[in-house]
């Protein structure tokens, strides 16, 4: 904020920060208004919503606090990929006895039993593996064992010759 704008009123509501807005109708929990490191902000319950502007700390009633919230915790369920549903259940592995799922990956589809995971090859469509397949893509995967380790990752630090005096 330019300081030719800032008034004793502005600075006044600034150091009444955090604002409580009220109470969450479902949780009863405080929802906050605030200005952080990122900028202006609500909280509730340890999650967060951005807000657009300095102004809207201010000016955010409750009906809005608790849309802008539900909405941030949609789309962060959404990013974190947490619990995805599965394309199509199969069946029962008859090795691992764990439910063989068909499952949509950052990598692209893949097939898992819960414990080895194969992706599925280029150009096979999801809907288009059935149990047969997919056992044996999974029996493939765990064949070949877990994946190999990069070799040497962060190089040392050249050291460098002292100078002569």
């Amino acid at each position: 904020m330019p300081q030719d704008s800032l008034t004793t009123d502005i600075a006044e509501q600034l150091l009444s920060l955090p604002r409580t807005i009220g109470a969450h109708p479902e949780s009863g929990l405080p929802i906050t208004a605030s200005i952080g490191r990122y900028g202006p902000y609500l909280a509730h319950d340890g999650k967060y919503a951005r807000l657009k502007s300095t102004a809207e700390v201010f000016e955010t009633g409750m009906n809005a606090a608790v849309v802008k919230l539900a909405e941030a915790a949609a789309s962060a369920g959404a990013r974190s990929g947490g619990a995805r549903e599965p394309l199509a259940v199969l069946g029962a592995h008859p090795g691992s006895g764990g439910e063989i799922k068909v499952m949509a990956g950052r990598y692209g589809p893949y097939v898992t039993d819960g414990s080895t995971n194969a992706t599925l090859p280029k150009g096979m469509e999801p809907g288009d593996v059935g149990l047969d397949e997919a056992i044996r893509l999974i029996d493939e995967r765990a064949a070949k064992g877990p994946p190999a380790k990069k070799k040497g990752g962060r190089k040392p630090p050249v050291k460098k010759k002292a100078a002569a005096k």
